[in-house]
């Protein structure tokens, strides 16, 4: 899970817990449509079953740039992408097409080795670049051609130490209770003690009586029993340690293990084929609302049945990088995908005109790119989500669509960022089930699960409808959108706002799959 849906379900503690359980959201919720029990799906069944498949259609190659996928799930297997030209396993690029043994895809974070997990901000790196140039520079003295960098450098600056100063703090406090609850552990010999348990064992040390006794305090207080306690210490360890060591540790760069010359874009010829990754959850879940096996009396039903599901994986736990971004997009684009799935977004770009040059490519070779609006809850026409459809000279990707996240009731999530001009549809994107690694299903919130709910409604309709265009795809989905006529909530912490759909997305409303796919029947 990346970190954005660590912030998500954070926020939705904090924000949304109230809201989200006071409807049954059902594990295929987001794909009925039962305006009666207030459910807004895509009403994809319906669509289904109404729009047959023509004799012509045809099975289409859904990218999915992510963490990575299980290839092997049992509900995705069947639905994985195979480069039929590469021969498994003997070392050799059998169709040139620069990456050796690409079975399935590949694996920009990969090498010989092993796999990067952890990667930082991109603020974090970005101030690391400045700190090179800049530190011990001041206003006085720095180059008159780099005041206009050197302002940039300070506000950055700024805005990194406002959030690192109270995460270190955070971090060793949390670390010392973690340190706690450790040789508590130990000494009782469980890490699921009963309060009558943890009451009576005799400590060997101060230390230890000292740690039983706030233990005893802070369950007593807040009515837990230890073995939750333990486990909520634990989670709060593990976000904070991936916070403080890795995000924003400065003096933290695994990118040397990959062994590319990340400044040039020419330099490709890394990665590995080993494209599942260590943690490819996010990957996975976002695969399974494309593109599951559907019919197979399995844990659900993807929204294409018409899919192969090609695995690129760019995204750390961190930022994304610009360079891994650009060379999947032209990736998916030589090797036949028409629809490209990008759940993945930060607050800073690094190097813009070779993200802008890979999108104009899938641009001019017809392919549809599907984006995520990201999950802060923002006005995107304030604030930037990068990668962005906005080429650096003003023009616009007409191959994209950029997603926000919808919820049961039709709302717009209060994650979801959005933007008059900048959002294209919402989507449903709250409590969606799909699948995850291990043969196993789980729920998640997100943009990052709006977005494949409109990457599969685009496969479908390549799929039905192959000599559609790109463009057009994007036109039919955007046109034919549900558009609530009342005011909706509008997302953000102040969720006592309203506003319209037509205020916060270009199409002013939530994708139709029924709607879509007949407007497309009847397009030429």
């Amino acid at each position: 899970m990346t970190h954005k849906m660590k912030k998500i379900i954070s926020l939705t503690l904090l924000l949304g817990s109230i809201h989200l359980f006071a409807q049954t959201y059902t594990n295929d919720w987001h794909l009925r449509y039962s305006p009666a029990d207030t459910v807004y799906g895509i009403n994809l069944n319906s669509a289904l079953n109404s729009v047959p498949a023509p004799h012509n259609a045809r099975k289409v190659i859904v990218a999915v740039i992510d963490n990575g996928i299980d290839i092997v799930h049992p509900d995705l297997q069947a639905n994985i992408w195979v480069n039929r030209d590469e021969i498994p396993g003997n070392s050799v690029d059998d169709d040139h097409n620069g990456y050796i043994d690409d079975i399935n895809g590949w694996d920009f974070l990969g090498n010989v080795s092993g796999d990067i997990q952890y990667d930082n901000l991109e603020m974090t790196r970005k101030l690391r670049d400045y700190n090179k140039r800049f530190e011990g520079i001041t206003s006085k003295n720095v180059d008159k051609k780099d005041k206009k960098e050197f302002k940039e450098y300070l506000s950055l600056y700024k805005k990194f130490y406002k959030i690192y100063d109270p995460l270190q703090k955070r971090y060793f406090a949390v670390k010392a209770n973690k340190e706690e609850v450790d040789l508590l552990i130990r000494e009782i010999g469980k890490d699921d003690p009963s309060f009558d348990e943890l009451l009576n064992f005799e400590p060997s040390s101060n230390e230890a009586k000292l740690a039983r006794r706030r233990t005893l305090d802070i369950c007593k207080k807040n009515n837990l029993v230890p073995s939750a306690y333990f486990k909520s210490v634990k989670g709060s360890y593990e976000y904070f340690n991936v916070q403080y060591n890795y995000y924003y540790n400065l003096d933290y760069d695994p990118r040397s293990k990959i062994g590319d010359n990340y400044l040039d874009i020419t330099d490709n010829k890394y990665g590995n084929n080993e494209v599942s990754g260590p943690s490819p959850d996010h990957g996975t879940h976002v695969a399974g609302i494309i593109g599951a096996v559907r019919n197979n009396n399995l844990g659900m039903d993807g929204i294409c049945p018409l899919v192969e599901i090609m695995v690129l994986r760019v995204v750390p736990d961190g930022d994304e990088r610009d360079k891994d971004i650009a060379l999947a997009i032209r990736y998916a684009v030589d090797n036949g995908a028409k629809v490209i799935n990008m759940s993945f977004g930060k607050a800073y770009g690094f190097n813009k005109k070779i993200v802008d040059d890979a999108v104009r490519y899938a641009e001019s070779k017809d392919v549809l790119i599907i984006h995520a609006a990201g999950n802060d809850g923002k006005n995107l026409e304030k604030e930037s989500n990068f990668p962005t459809p906005f080429y650096e000279d003003g023009k616009k990707c007409s191959t994209w669509i950029e997603v926000g996240a919808s919820n049961i009731d039709q709302n717009p999530t209060f994650f979801s960022n959005y933007g008059k001009k900048t959002v294209n549809v919402f989507a449903p994107g709250q409590r969606i089930y799909s699948t995850t690694p291990d043969e196993k299903y789980a729920k998640f919130d997100g943009t990052s699960m709006a977005a494949p709910v409109v990457a599969g409604l685009a496969a479908l309709i390549r799929a039905y409808y192959p000599h559609l265009t790109a463009a057009q795809v994007k036109q039919i989905i955007e046109s034919t959108v549900d558009k609530p006529t009342e005011k909706v909530r509008k997302p953000g912490r102040k969720r006592k706002k309203k506003t319209k759909y037509k205020k916060i997305c270009t199409s002013a409303g939530v994708i139709n799959a029924e709607a879509a796919l007949k407007a497309a029947a009847n397009t030429k």
